[in-house]
Order: structure tokens, then C-alpha cells, then sequence
């Protein structure tokens, strides 16, 4: 089902009640991306790249990378808060360098910013990828422990704590003006056969709690308005992902829905966009996936350009997925057979009228400045 133009335009009111004007542009920007494309006109996509600073050699290494192959740079660039530093904290110098660096592609005119929050369980005495997943010991009365606020449990405290780490972070970039696409508890419908988050299957009210005590949080608590939530599932195809609807913390504490895509080399199911389209009066967003969404037809693949297809306000890789298979260093064959074909096309896409793609950088296809 495809919304009608008479449904397509999607709100402009932020799940922030007084948001900053620099995330009131960012908003806005996306808004009208999202409008324009569900009513036929000016469909444009901005690419992104996740860099996983924990793993690079300096923060922001794959967002140069893609530069160093497309001659262009990401539009957008996201982060994450942990983990990756084994230790009783998540606090760690590619925090800050990350922090850093997205902070000056921001107020040099470069691009729009995000942060997620692979955020290890409340308690874990060590901040790990490891305990970012469902513990065997876990069960529903622990979880119902996290987000009994009411009673103050120590499991409330210890995420109430972890929270803090992040909204400290994201303080700095508000005190400077630099708005930020906020992603936390991501794939929360994960199935149990594809290493669930800690956050991720569980009773979906139990969960849309969890999300209202963080958003709740960070705007009421540390009045943070610079923040645009994007709420992102995994891919529901029954096999890795179920249906996400029940898991919706609603409109008033959702700015963006989103998807995390990982199978198939090509394979981007239309379900996703249209569903998300159909349920949803929000822009749209292509989270994580490990493709870029242009490769124009050679003697290894036949064209497929998504963004005309499906035109995502945002479409962002994960990580070191731009060159690699998810989790190997087998090369990423879709994205860098034929001297990086896939990137190169993606970046370069202009129809001879428009820029298709909004890239950013010294030499972006929109003036992210007018931002600031």
C-alpha cells in the first residue's frame, strides 16, 4: 500500500517539545526530502557512512575512505557511544575524537550527524560487545526491573547511569549548536536465532517503557534539544526479524522510523520502505545496511538503483561494511568489485537536473551551512 499524496505529508513537530532551531533545520530538511519523494518531486537521498571509531585507526576514517574512492563525502556520519573499550565505563578517547569529529563536520558546513548507543546491559561491571546481548540469566522479571522507576531498583539506577554517559556527551554538542539523529535501542525485534540485544524481544509495552524513561531522560531531565529520535528494527522478514509495530513507542516520542537491513547482495525488500511509509507519517531512513544503493549495470550486475525505486530521506552504511561482508575481511564484492563501482556510482549520481544524491565534505550537493 502506498500512501496518497493527500497522506503524504508528513508533520513537521519534533518529539522535543522546544528543539533547537539547528535541529528544527535538520528536521525540516528531512521532512521535505521525505514529502517531496512521497509526492513525486525532487527525489533525493542523502548518503551516509556509520564509522565505527572503536576499530579505525582515527575517528571518521571511513567517511575520508569513501571520499578517497567517490571523490565525494558522506552527507551524514553517525558514531556510536560503546563499545569497545572493556572497561567498568564507556568512557574511552574514541568517544571524545568521535564526538569531536562529528561536531566539526557540523559546524564546517559538511554534513548533518548521529550518534547510536550499543549500550552493554544496566549493571555490566564491563562495557562490552558482549554484554551488549540477552543473557541467559535474564528473564522477564529482570527486564521489568530496568524500568521500575517507580520503586527506584538498582537495575533502574545502573541504566539511569549508562543514560548519563551519553547525555553528557550529547550535552557538548548542544552547547554548540549541533543538532544530532539520536538512535538508540535499535532492532528491538530481533529474533532469538539473531543474537538479540539485551533490549531487543523483549514484552513490547516492557520495551516501549524502556524507550519513554530515556527520551524522558535526556530531553526532560537534561534538557538536551538538539536531539531527532530515529527509532530503527531490524528487518522483519520472519526469519531474522518480527513484525516491529507493537514495539512503537509512538509519534510523540518518534522523529524517524528506520530499518536495518543486512541480507541478500542485492536485496532490498520494497516491504520495508513501504511499510514504514504506510504506518507511519514520519520520514524514512535506511539505518544500517551493508550496500550502497546505486550500481549502474556491468559484466558482474545488472543496474539497480534504490533510489529511484525506493527514495530513503537517508541511506547509511554500517561501518567497515563498506568495503567488507558483515563480520569478515572478505571483500564487500556489491560495493568493490570493478574499482569500487557501487560507491563510485552511488556519489556520482546527478539526473542531469538535480543531484539524486546529497553528499558533504569540502565539495558537498547541498549547502549544509544553511543549517547552522
Amino acid at each position: 500500500m502506498s500512501p496518497t499524496a493527500a497522506q503524504a505529508q508528513v508533520s513537521r513537530t519534533l518529539s522535543t517539545p522546544f528543539p533547537s532551531p539547528q535541529a528544527r533545520k535538520v528536521f525540516d530538511l528531512l521532512v521535505t526530502l521525505e514529502n517531496n519523494s512521497r509526492n513525486g518531486v525532487s527525489k533525493q537521498t542523502i548518503m551516509g557512512q556509520h564509522c565505527e571509531a572503536q576499530k579505525e585507526r582515527y575517528a571518521g576514517e571511513y567517511w575520508v575512505r569513501v571520499g578517497e574512492i567517490a571523490g565525494r563525502r558522506p552527507g551524514f556520519v553517525e558514531f556510536d557511544f560503546g563499545p569497545g573499550n572493556y572497561g567498568p565505563t564507556y568512557q574511552a578517547p574514541y568517544v571524545d575524537t568521535s564526538v569531536g569529529f562529528a561536531r566539526d563536520r557540523f559546524l564546517f558546513g559538511e554534513g548533518i550527524v548521529g550518534f547510536s548507543f550499543h549500550q552493554s546491559y544496566p549493571g555490566a561491571s564491563v562495557k562490552s560487545w558482549e554484554n551488549n546481548f540477552r543473557q541467559p540469566w535474564m528473564d522477564y522479571n529482570w527486564f521489568g526491573r530496568v524500568i521500575n522507576w517507580q520503586a527506584n531498583t538498582a537495575e533502574y539506577r545502573a541504566l539511569l547511569s549508562d543514560l548519563s554517559f551519553a547525555a553528557d556527551k550529547l550535552a557538548i554538542l548542544k552547547q554548540l549548536n549541533v543538532p544530532v539523529l539520536y538512535r538508540p535501542f535499535h532492532e528491538m525485534n530481533k529474533r532469538p536465532n539473531a543474537s538479540p540485544f539485551w533490549w531487543s524481544n523483549q514484552d513490547p509495552a516492557q520495551y516501549r517503557q524502556l524507550w519513554v524513561i530515556m527520551h524522558d531522560y535526556l530531553v526532560r531531565t537534561r534538557g538536551l534539544d538538539n536531539l531527532i529520535f530515529v527509532w530503527s528494527p531490524y528487518e522483519w522478514d520472519g526469519t531474522y526479524g518480527g513484525d516491529p509495530w507493537n514495539y512503537y513507542p509512538g509519534d510523540d516520542r518518534v522523529d524517524v522510523v528506520a530499518v536495518d537491513i543486512y541480507h541478500g547482495n542485492p536485496y532490498f525488500p520494497g516491504q520495508f520502505y513501504t511499510d514504514l511509509g504506510a504506518r507511519y507519517r514520519k520520514p524514512r531512513m535506511l539505518a544500517e545496511t551493508d550496500k550502497l544503493p546505486v550500481r549502474w549495470g556491468d559484466s558482474r550486475y545488472a543496474t539497480v538503483s534504490e533510489i529511484d525505486a525506493r527514495p530513503w530521506v537517508l541511506w547509511s552504511v554500517w561501518g567497515d561494511t563498506l568495503l567488507y561482508n558483515v563480520g569478515t575481511t572478505t571483500p564487500n564484492d556489491w560495493n568493490v568489485s570493478n574499482n569500487h563501482k557501487a560507491i563510485r556510482d552511488s556519489y556520482s549520481y546527478h539526473d542531469g537536473s538535480i543531484w539524486r544524491v546529497l553528499t558533504g565534505g569540502a565539495n558537498p550537493t547541498y549547502n549544509w551551512g544553511s543549517l547552522r
